[in-house]
């Protein structure tokens, strides 16, 4: 009788830990997908001049992302709602629950792959953008098949147990990936910035010795 009670407050006490985490993440997620609406109309009516190319990127991410914030609203309302009085539902994710990281992969896929393409363009160097890419593509694979194992999921902790490579190998691709990326561009600008500077000190310090002889 002991043993039974406490394993119902083991599985409630890892219900209120999955719902909470949840209920953050929603509702930050939702406050984000606000800022990127502004960006993204912001984007569209002042870089009218963009290519289609990245115009269409911006798109997909923006429509990409909406369906994400419809899933997870969805999924916060059958955690709030169906599941109140019953917490034992959420032993099986509501199936937007499951769309949200199949919609996230994707979202990540695009992101990655452009500032992989954007490295390339900065620095003209072939290694770090392909390995950005392929850490890119073991993240979506493995957010691809984390989602599709997640339809067929019968018990949450189980699936969080025997998935629990696929997890973290997904983020620790995107963290390194994230990691690269960042360092490179912004080593990349800075490092271009600086030429810049030195350039045009050098061109005004020789138009100003040379503007003596010039009068």
């Amino acid at each position: 009788m002991s043993s039974s009670l406490e394993g119902s407050a083991n599985s409630f006490d890892a219900y209120v830990a999955i719902i909470g985490p949840t209920q953050v993440g929603g509702l930050l997620s939702a406050a984000l997908f606000g800022c990127l609406a502004c960006q993204s109309y912001l984007y569209f009516t002042r870089f009218r001049s963009d290519g289609f190319a990245l115009k269409a990127t911006v798109s997909a991410i923006l429509l990409i992302q909406l369906g994400q914030f419809v899933c997870i609203i969805l999924t916060l309302r059958a955690m709030t709602v169906s599941a109140y009085s019953d917490p034992s539902r959420l032993n099986i994710l509501p199936l937007a629950a499951d769309l949200v990281i199949m919609l996230s992969g994707f979202t990540v896929f695009i992101v990655h792959s452009f500032y992989a393409f954007r490295l390339w363009k900065l620095t003209r160097s072939l290694f770090f953008p392909i390995l950005c890419g392929m850490l890119s593509v073991v993240a979506q694979i493995s957010m691809l098949i984390l989602s599709v194992r997640a339809f067929s999921m019968t018990d949450i902790m189980t699936f969080i147990d025997s998935q629990i490579v696929l997890i973290a190998l997904s983020w620790i691709a995107r963290a390194a990936c994230d990691s690269i990326t960042t360092v490179g561009v912004t080593w990349s600008l800075k490092k271009k910035r600086v030429s810049g500077f030195r350039e045009y000190d050098y061109v005004s310090d020789i138009a100003y010795h040379s503007l003596p002889h010039l009068l």
